[in-house]
């Protein structure tokens, strides 16, 4: 008897939201926002992301819908139409538990596979997205249709 693994949904939802970001672009759309950081200062020591201007996040952003761990915003991309990516430096060191929290808080549910760098999140409004490669943590929100 063969087993559904749980996972492969997830991994389909992650693809998805990934692909539909990669399809973004800067070009006319007022709502990117990249970091203005050089390159050399993302090596700098811990502590320094308060240092650094935190970036706006774009108009339509659902900041009230989902939310974003207190931090530096270091990049923030996107639109409904096609999606939003949001990398932010959080102020705290559990920046990716303390995101996984809030999505609950908020009523997201997360879905089978999450790992201890990646999980992803759901309600009737939105997919999330959240990873993390170590310190910062990374949002890709997507509006389900």
């Amino acid at each position: 008897m063969r087993t559904r693994n749980p996972f492969v949904p997830a991994a389909i939802v992650a693809a998805l939201t990934i692909g539909s970001l990669a399809a973004c672009s800067s070009g006319g759309n007022t709502n990117y926002v990249s970091s203005h950081t050089p390159a050399s200062s993302s090596s700098s020591a811990a502590g320094s992301s308060e240092d650094a201007k935190s970036e706006e996040l774009p108009s339509d952003f659902p900041k009230d819908e989902v939310p974003i761990v207190d931090g530096t915003v270091v990049v923030a991309r996107g639109d409904k139409e096609n999606g939003w990516s949001v990398t932010v430096q959080p102020s705290g060191k559990n920046g990716f538990a303390d995101a996984k929290s809030a999505l609950e808080g908020k009523g997201f549910t997360q879905q089978p596979g999450a790992t201890d760098t990646s999980a992803v999140y759901t309600n009737d409004t939105y997919t999330v997205s959240v990873k993390t490669p170590g310190v910062s943590v990374t949002y890709n929100v997507t509006a389900n249709q």
